[in-house]
C-alpha cells in the first residue's frame, strides 16, 4: 500500500520534471537553433512517458551532437548553446535525486507510525 503510493508520487514527480525539461529545451531550440527538418521541434513538442520510474523521451539522435562545442572537423562552433546534457542531468538526475532523498525518510516515518498505531 505505501509502496504503491510512493511509486505513484515518484512517477508523478518524474512526469512533471520531464515536462519542464521538454518545455525548457523547446524554448532553447526555438531561440538558438535553425529548423531544417523539424525533427528536433517535433520531439521537444511531444510528451515524455513515465512507467515504473523510467522516463522515456523520444529525442532525435542528433540532439547529442548539438551539445558539442566543436564541429566534426575540430573547429570551435561560432554559436554554441547547450541543449541536452546540462538540462537532462539538472532536471532529471539532480532534481529527482533530491526529491527521493527527501521522500524516503517521509515514507519511512509513515510506515513506522502506521505500525506503532496498529500495535497499541
Amino acid at each position: 500500500m505505501i509502496m504503491d503510493e510512493f511509486k505513484h508520487e515518484v512517477n508523478g514527480y518524474m512526469q512533471r520534471q520531464a515536462d519542464r525539461l521538454l518545455a525548457h529545451q523547446a524554448s532553447i531550440a526555438s531561440a538558438s537553433y535553425n529548423s531544417r527538418t523539424g525533427s528536433l521541434a517535433r520531439a521537444l513538442a511531444s510528451k515524455a512517458t513515465v512507467q515504473d520510474a523510467t522516463v522515456s523521451i523520444p529525442y532525435p539522435v542528433h540532439i547529442r551532437f548539438l551539445d558539442m562545442k566543436k564541429t566534426h572537423t575540430g573547429k570551435k562552433k561560432r554559436a554554441y548553446t547547450p541543449i541536452y546534457n546540462r538540462y537532462v542531468y539538472g532536471y532529471l538526475k539532480s532534481d529527482i535525486w533530491r526529491m527521493l532523498m527527501a521522500a524516503f525518510p517521509k515514507q519511512m516515518i509513515k510506515a513506522i507510525e502506521g505500525t506503532v498505531k496498529t500495535v497499541k
